[in-house]
């Protein structure tokens, strides 16, 4: 069971640092470093985790797309890249106003854990979407 879980944790966590890609090379660039560092490594951390549980169906979340799904992939790197740059600035805001890192930590994975768990509403939105725009 560890080790399957692990398999899905490497699989995701390749997927999100690759599609966060938009998102981490702005937060490169942000500043107060340590803080967006910290609640940046926390989200891409806790992301991975989360949605290596999420789609291995130990906690259920709805249907997840496929890691290699093509046409989920733009909706993909929009939604990794939102969340780990909303939980990175989240998380950094959280950590100067109390001083507190630890308190960085947890606002950045409340947010990727929330985020992770809404994935599959938001792909099955789009696709009811897509399928209105189509038949219109």
């Amino acid at each position: 069971m560890l080790e399957r879980w692990l398999d899905y944790v490497f699989f995701a966590g390749l997927e999100i640092s690759i599609l966060s890609i938009p998102a981490l090379s702005v937060l490169f660039f942000a500043t107060p470093r340590g803080p967006i560092s910290l609640a940046a490594l926390t989200a891409v951390a806790v992301s991975t985790c989360a949605a290596a549980t999420f789609r291995g169906g130990w906690v259920e979340a709805g249907e997840w797309p496929r890691a290699g799904d093509p046409y989920t992939l733009p909706l993909r790197v929009a939604y990794y890249s939102a969340t780990i740059g909303a939980a990175g600035y989240a998380g950094a805001a959280a950590h100067l106003r109390t001083g507190t890192p630890g308190v960085g930590m947890v606002v950045a994975a409340v947010v990727s854990v929330a985020a992770m768990a809404a994935l599959p509403r938001a792909v099955a939105g789009m696709r009811a979407l897509s399928n209105r725009l189509n038949t219109a």
